[in-house]
């Protein structure tokens, strides 16, 4: 699997985030292009949010609380999950911290204290590049070719947001909808029968410590075979 990059951080649902996004004010829309959306992500130099994470799955039940703080202006981030999970009648509780920076991603286990590095395989890409389609459509021309709709704007933590709609086929002819709250390519809040991920906080353009980016003390780290 592809290491975590600065980019990945924008699109915590990446299969999502060419669908839409939302508008801090009048000259982001539906019919906004690709473009004028990833202008309006790039204009952001630091953000800071927090997700509460729900799955409610038949064979498997989880809680998760994601901290993120993306440092855009220095290419840096970190991701703090904390999770509690049961499936098959076994919990299972997880603490990691994840930090990218100066190329280097770093995977941490909180719980046991260890961790890994890695060099980043494509550091300094540009985010918003993953937004931009070859011919330049629009974010409605994007939604309604893979099936979805807009189905309007609503005000989430004070952001004012455009809601999609997507809707999925299963087996035997079963179907789930999807709903998804973004702003600026970030997903606010997803939802559907099964999973639902809401974001509890959300500061954008702040100063963020620089300790966030640091590893804890007392972990033993190691690092990846094959890195140069």
């Amino acid at each position: 699997m592809k290491k975590m990059s600065l980019k990945a951080t924008y699109v915590l649902a990446a299969t999502t985030l060419l669908l839409t996004s939302c508008g801090g004010g009048t000259t982001i829309n539906a019919d906004s292009k690709a473009s004028d959306i990833a202008a309006e992500m790039a204009s952001m130099k630091s953000f800071a949010i927090v997700y509460k994470t729900t799955v409610n799955a038949p064979e498997m039940k989880s809680t998760s609380t994601m901290k993120q703080w993306i440092d855009v202006a220095n290419n840096r981030h970190a991701v703090e999950t904390e999770s509690v999970s049961e499936m098959m009648g076994m919990k299972n509780t997880d603490k990691s911290l994840m930090i990218s920076k100066d190329g280097w991603s770093y995977m941490i286990n909180l719980m046991d204290k260890t961790g890994f590095k890695s060099k980043d395989m494509a550091d300094g890409e540009d985010p918003t590049e993953l937004i931009k389609p070859e011919n330049n459509e629009t974010f409605r021309q994007m939604i309604e070719k893979e099936g979805g709709k807009i189905i309007g704007n609503e005000t989430y933590l004070g952001k004012d947001c455009i809601v999609v709609e997507m809707t999925e086929k299963g087996g035997e002819g079963e179907t789930m909808t999807t709903k998804m709250w973004y702003y600026k390519g970030i997903p606010l809040k997803l939802a559907n029968d099964f999973y639902s991920m809401e974001a509890v906080t959300f500061e954008e353009n702040i100063s963020i410590p620089d300790e966030k980016f640091e590893i804890p003390a007392g972990i033993s780290m190691s690092e990846m075979p094959g890195n140069q």
